[in-house]
C-alpha cells in the first residue's frame, strides 16, 4: 500500500493507470523481452518462466519479493552460462573492460586504468 501511495503522491491520478507490478504483468513484460530479443536476432533467458518451473520459486528464490536468494542467484548464473555456451563464448577468456580488482592499488587506483602504450 505505502508503494501506491507514494507513487499517487509523486504522479497523481496517473499513478493509477500505470500498471500494476503483478507475475502476471511482470510475465508479460518477460514474454515482450524474449520476442524482442528473437526480432534482433539476439540470445535471451526467460527468468520469469524458469523460475517458476520449481515449487515454491518465491521463497526458494526471492528474498522478499524482489531480491535473489543464492538460490535464485545460482539459477540466473546457471542460464547466463547456458547462453553463452550456446554462443561458443568462454567467460574466462573473454577481455576484461576494466583491470582485475587485484591490479588496483589502494594508494594509487588510476594507474591500474591507464593504458598501456608502447
Amino acid at each position: 500500500e505505502g508503494r501506491k501511495e507514494y507513487a499517487q503522491s509523486v504522479n497523481g491520478e496517473k499513478a493509477m493507470k500505470l500498471p500494476e507490478r503483478t507475475n502476471e504483468v511482470t510475465g508479460v513484460y518477460a514474454n515482450q523481452c524474449v520476442e524482442l530479443a528473437k526480432e534482433l536476432g539476439l540470445p535471451s533467458i526467460n527468468l520469469w518462466s524458469k523460475m517458476q518451473e520449481t515449487d515454491g520459486w518465491q521463497k526458494k528464490f526471492l528474498s522478499d519479493g524482489l531480491h535473489l536468494t543464492p538460490e535464485g542467484n545460482a539459477v540466473i548464473h546457471q542460464e547466463v552460462v547456458k547462453v553463452f555456451n550456446e554462443a561458443w563464448l568462454s567467460a574466462p577468456e573473454m577481455p576484461y573492460d576494466f583491470p582485475h580488482h587485484s591490479e588496483i592499488d589502494g594508494k594509487n587506483p588510476e594507474k591500474a586504468f591507464q593504458l598501456q602504450c608502447l
